[in-house]
């Protein structure tokens, strides 16, 4: 067990946990674990007389060796050869997790469409391991990483024409830093499409709770301004456990020519408690996606809000109709986080029906920073009343940027409840409720109030600074004589 230790370091794998009974195993074992694991029939070694004989670290690192050049076409690995094919015995703990880890069918599992006018192309990658890149002209190049520095691969073709570039593999280690990915296309105008599965290649690594074990792909497409068609369903199968901070952090914005809708299914592996902006920016400016937004897309995240996670999430898709699914968020809750839903739906202008009552309902405790800031931002589909009870878990004292421009002109929505803020109170901050209700022209009834008594009441000598613009173009409101210039 002490030898397969250090073969886990050597080749930079997570095995399953060592402190579960293992048994030795022998020749035939191993065989028939390859088989079934990869359909694969590998012979046995000559010298072996009798498969019932006990197998060695030797004879398992040979055969997944052999099993790997089997599977693509050429000696991928060279196991036989190191200092950990010892003479120790191997039991089904090293033998199943070798045959789980070591051994990579590296035939292209993602695939990238090129423009017609490709003459050259590069991407980023920092993840460790063996990867083979097809550059869709007949070559192909075999890349061995032993760390996860962002390193930049190019190819330049002889002649300009749309290629079909493939990548498979499997990492074995990630970069940490938030704002490094797996691999990156980032601004690259040469991507004209995208199939396939990255999470075949860029897997979660174990159960991904380890430093370095999921991947992110942080602005992976964003500014693919050529890239179209629609967004590949199983593009992230693989990939399970709970999220990074940043994983998929602006990784479809501005990618303006994709369409169709967003897959229910996307982010069906990511389960647990959210990270820091996770989910900022991920569809930002993709004014081509259509349809509702799927209410099982976050389905798995659940727990305590964690800063800016879904922070401009749809911003900008105008192309998204339908309804706001009222259980899209229906699993977080705990105490707000600093720009938790900062312009999350932000420039939706084609969503319709209602605010869902109970979008928010989880979410209870002291106002942070800008976490509603600009959330329904220039949403005019959105009508009817607004909920009486969005907000109603929040208590405490002010935040700035608390509610800045939560409803700017949210030209459909018609009345504001009384409780719509549960219990705030407190010293006014700055922008707390700055451009909040701007230009809500079909807003009637009563301006907003806090256990009966209008905002501008509980706050008299706020500033235009700390309110300015709240009711701002709100003629219909029945107290709007009254409200003081400060806040419109």
């Amino acid at each position: 067990m002490r030898k397969l230790l250090i073969l886990l370091g050597f080749v930079g794998c997570l095995f399953c946990n060592s402190a579960r009974a293992a048994e030795m195993v022998n020749v035939e074992y191993i065989h028939l674990l390859i088989e079934q694991k990869w359909g694969i029939t590998v012979p046995y070694n000559p010298s072996v007389t009798n498969p019932k004989v006990a197998a060695n670290m030797e004879y398992l690192l040979g055969m997944v060796d052999i099993t790997n050049k089997r599977l693509n076409g050429t000696a991928t690995t060279d196991y036989l050869h190191s200092e950990y094919a010892t003479q120790y015995a191997a039991d089904t703990v090293a033998a199943n997790d070798a045959v789980s880890r070591l051994i990579v069918d590296w035939s292209p599992k993602f695939f990238v469409t090129t423009t017609s006018t490709t003459s050259s192309f590069s991407f980023k990658m920092s993840a460790r391991g063996t990867f083979m890149i097809d550059w869709g002209d007949g070559t192909r190049d075999i890349i061995k990483r032993t760390d996860t520095s962002e390193t930049t691969y190019s190819h330049t073709y002889s002649a300009a024409g749309a290629r079909t570039i493939g990548i498979g593999g499997r990492a074995m280690e990630y970069n940490t830093k938030p704002a490094i990915a797996a691999i990156s296309f980032w601004s690259n105008t040469n991507v004209a499409g995208i199939s396939g599965a990255l999470g075949a290649i860029f897997s979660t690594i174990g159960d991904g709770a380890q430093s370095g074990q999921q991947p992110r792909f942080y602005r992976t497409f964003s500014g693919c301004s050529n890239l179209s068609g629609s967004i590949p369903e199983n593009l992230f199968a693989g990939i399970s456990g709970a999220p990074a901070s940043s994983m998929f952090c602006g990784t479809f914005s501005s990618c303006r020519g994709l369409t169709g809708p967003i897959p229910e299914n996307l982010f069906a592996g990511i389960s647990g408690a959210p990270a820091s902006s996770m989910f900022y920016g991920t569809f930002s400016s993709c004014r081509g996606l259509t349809g509702p937004i799927p209410e099982n897309l976050f389905a798995g995240i659940s727990g305590k809000p964690e800063w800016y996670m879904f922070k401009e999430t749809f911003s900008g898709c105008s192309g998204l109709t339908g309804s706001i699914p009222e259980k899209l968020f229906a699993r977080i809750s705990g105490a707000p986080a600093m720009g938790m839903f900062h312009k999350t739906f932000s420039g939706c202008s084609n969503l319709s029906g209602s605010i869902p009552g109970n979008l928010f309902a989880g979410i209870s405790g002291a106002p942070a920073s800008s976490m509603f800031y600009g959330t329904f931002y220039e949403c005019s589909g959105l009508t009817g009343p607004i909920p009486e009870n969005l907000f109603a878990g929040i208590s405490g004292a002010p935040a700035e940027d608390m509610f800045v421009y939560t409803f700017y002109k949210c030209s459909g929505l018609t009345s504001i409840p009384e409780n719509l803020f549960g219990n705030i109170s407190g010293a006014a901050q700055r922008s707390m409720f700055f451009c909040m209700f701007c230009n809500g022209t079909s807003l009637t009834g009563p301006s907003a109030k806090i256990n009966g008594k209008y905002l501008y009441k509980i706050w008299p000598s706020a500033t235009s600074v700390q309110v300015g613009g709240c009711y701002l173009g709100d003629t219909g409101l029945d107290d709007y004589a009254d409200i003081p210039a400060a806040w419109k």
